[in-house]
């Protein structure tokens, strides 16, 4: 079988979700409840379809994601024999302070008819030239399971563990808001703060991504779930930090926190951030906060409140010579 390697364009989007709703094995309805009833694909509302498994469920979302797409400056490769789409990988040039400049390999997936005949590779080896041609010093990405087909896809090209993700919760125990601090509402399109901050909760995703979505959220999901989401910068005396903070879907009394500070981290002003998250996500009656992060950050985040819960799955790396 012959595999051609091409950029993806919106002209795609109709066989792209025909990719991705290949592996749905059962369509269900949603609420805030949860997974409700079964139902037929066409049955369902569009943010019911992302609910899924993302933007690329649905064609209309998926439109709508292009948007982003462009902002993020995300490349789409797209796979295709005898001129069907059979696959589809998304990359994005990033930084982070502890990679440098690298390339994030993002959402990967093969039509399920089509697996195991070499499609992936082929992606993975095409995004290898553009982040030789573009100058990151490394590929990075977060598989679906490291003992997996998708990590032993990675591996089986060359990538090994990078760093062990972990995740962390911590209860509200207070409301009131603690002095020595300044908040100010991040501005919609404000850049990620890639080049000055190190993210020290929330590696569900690289910072451009992550920063992006809470930014720029689903509109649709927030109000079919009626929920919240924060974003603001903390002044302390000393620091600038950054911190999101996102109301579950389905818990309304739990949420997610990602926070960046600087590359230095100060654990006398971190306690005091974290305190004023906490306040923060108490107005909407959030009683717990839930975040991932890597292995270097556990300890302060412990010293902080948070409790180590779980070891997630490792985000895997290889170097780009």
């Amino acid at each position: 079988m012959v595999i051609k390697v091409r950029f993806g364009t919106k002209d795609d989007i109709d066989a792209l979700v025909d990719v991705e709703c290949s592996w749905v094995k059962e369509w269900h309805h949603y609420s805030s409840r949860g997974q409700g009833a079964p139902a037929q694909y066409n049955e369902l509302r569009p943010w019911e379809r992302v609910i899924h498994g993302g933007p690329w469920m649905d064609k209309t979302a998926l439109r709508k994601y292009w948007e982003r797409v462009k902002r993020l400056g995300i490349t789409p490769l797209v796979a295709e024999t005898d001129g069907k789409v059979v696959g589809h990988l998304d990359v994005i040039f990033s930084y982070e302070h502890t990679l440098g400049r690298f390339l994030y390999l993002d959402v990967l997936t093969v039509h399920k008819a089509y697996r195991r005949k070499g499609v992936a590779k082929a992606l993975i080896k095409e995004a290898e030239k553009l982040a030789r041609n573009g100058k990151a010093g490394s590929m990075l990405v977060e598989p679906e399971k490291y003992e997996g087909p998708s990590g032993l896809t990675y591996r089986s090209y060359g990538f090994e563990k990078a760093f062990d993700v972990y995740t962390l919760e911590a209860s509200i125990d207070h409301q009131e808001m603690p002095h020595g601090i300044q908040l100010i509402p991040v501005p919609q399109m404000q850049r990620a703060p890639i080049k000055t901050h190190t993210m020290i909760c929330g590696w569900y995703n690289i910072t451009a991504k992550v920063w992006d979505y809470n930014l720029n959220p689903d509109v649709q999901l927030l109000h079919a779930f009626h929920c919240h989401q924060l974003a603001f910068s903390a002044l302390t005396n000393s620091d600038l930090y950054f911190f999101h903070v996102k109301q579950n879907y389905f818990d309304y009394s739990t949420g997610t926190i990602y926070l960046w500070a600087p590359t230095h981290i100060n654990q006398n002003a971190l306690q005091l951030v974290l305190r004023t998250v906490k306040s923060t996500a108490s107005w909407f009656g959030m009683k717990r906060l839930t975040t991932r992060s890597i292995q270097k950050n556990v300890a302060p985040l412990e010293r902080a409140g948070f409790i180590l819960k779980s070891k997630d799955e490792p985000y895997l790396i290889k170097t780009v010579t």
